[in-house]
């Protein structure tokens, strides 16, 4: 009997269950955005206009909100990235989205090389997830960590803790992670740039970069022996 790949592994942890659940805070998340509009102005210079007194620690603020997401996937990161670049620009946005993966990654990675599988995530667990979390665990190296930093919400979280469970070091990991997930960084805050000025090239770069993030997903499965 073959050893699943990685993305079979994941699979297996991302249950059904658990992305309807998730799915479930994102438009609740969502709904509070449409509902905050109502007192303040989210569109691009309006959100400009409400940050600048803040200057740099707004900056600050924001990577803590992305941080924050990647460790608790209660709400799409994608959002705060795109906004990052609306509100900051192409290079300092994309700054801050990085100093925001930089903390979330390293929190996620720490509290699993601390804890190990004592951790709330572990713990609620079946069997058989535990098996596939643990063989995550052997699975992850620095190739199938660039490659896995494509994979959004939950998965990011999961990886994270993974690879804190692994053997791998910890400077390894964040070169990893960071190479896997500066493409599509840099994509999503220059959308963000892009949209008070051209919308439309904007969206153009939106739905370039979930194509390519399809793309490398489908270049991953097909390849997924080696990964």
């Amino acid at each position: 009997m073959s050893t699943p790949s990685t993305w079979q592994t994941i699979r297996t942890l991302l249950t059904p269950r658990r992305i309807v659940m998730l799915g479930i805070a994102g438009v609740l998340f969502l709904a509070v955005l449409w509902w905050i509009r109502q007192f303040i102005d989210l569109t691009p210079q309006g959100l400009r206009t409400l940050m600048a007194p803040f200057g740099w620690w707004g900056g600050l603020l924001l990577s803590g909100i992305i941080a924050l997401i990647l460790v608790i996937p209660v709400a799409p990161a994608t959002i705060a990235q795109v906004g990052a670049g609306l509100l900051y620009g192409p290079w300092i946005g994309f700054g801050v989205t990085m100093l925001g993966d930089v903390v979330g990654s390293l929190i996620g990675f720490a509290i699993a090389r601390q804890w190990g599988r004592r951790t709330f995530l572990y713990t609620r667990l079946s069997a058989d997830e535990k098996a596939a979390f643990d063989r995550l665990c052997q699975q992850i190296t620095p190739l199938r960590l660039i490659v896995l930093r494509i994979l959004p919400g939950p998965a990011y979280t999961m990886v994270s803790l993974a690879a804190g469970c692994s053997a791998l070091p910890w400077w390894r990991y964040l070169l990893a992670s960071l190479l896997g997930v500066a493409p599509g960084l840099a994509l999503l805050t220059l959308a963000g740039d892009l949209s008070t000025s051209q919308p439309w090239l904007a969206g153009a770069v939106g739905v370039g970069f979930v194509l390519l993030m399809l793309l490398l997903n489908k270049v991953a499965q097909k390849y997924n022996n080696s990964l």
